[in-house]
């Protein structure tokens, strides 16, 4: 038999990654407005993000000007880019994968582009601390617990 302990800890657990999940999603709905001081509230003092999307080569942002600068680099890499098709998943403890669509064309190639990305959050006082992208989606999920 369950102890109401071990039962308060689950729904406590379940309860703050649910948490967990709304923070990311107001976060990139934040994001998709451009609303950077929105998103830098959401961020821990020593947030970093490793993308793949905004350059040639893998490229890390740091601190809580990141997705500033990161709009900025996407748009110099990127014309008339946007994600689409968001969904969320509740990954173990403080982490959550974001699987979406990066649709857009190349600046420099002029390429059209429309490729499944993931993302995978981590999370740490209630803030947004780690992020990474991923160009496989499964990755995404792999790196917060669940199986891609």
């Amino acid at each position: 038999m369950e102890s109401s302990t071990t039962s308060a800890s689950r729904d406590t657990a379940r309860t703050m990654s649910q948490e967990n999940v709304e923070i990311v999603r107001r976060l990139l709905e934040a994001y998709k407005r451009a609303d950077f001081e929105a998103v830098a509230a959401r961020c821990d003092e020593d947030f970093e993000f490793t993308s793949v999307m905004s350059a040639v080569e893998e490229t890390s942002y740091r601190g809580r000007d990141t997705w500033e600068r990161y709009w900025h680099d996407m748009h110099q890499t990127w014309e008339d880019w946007r994600l689409e098709d968001l969904r969320y998943f509740d990954g173990s403890g403080d982490r959550v994968a974001v699987l979406m669509r990066l649709v857009g064309t190349g600046k420099a190639s002029g390429v059209p582009v429309d490729r499944e990305i993931g993302i995978a959050y981590r999370m740490r006082d209630g803030k947004m601390w780690r992020a990474r992208s991923y160009l496989d989606p499964g990755e995404a999920l792999d790196a917060v617990g669940l199986s891609g």
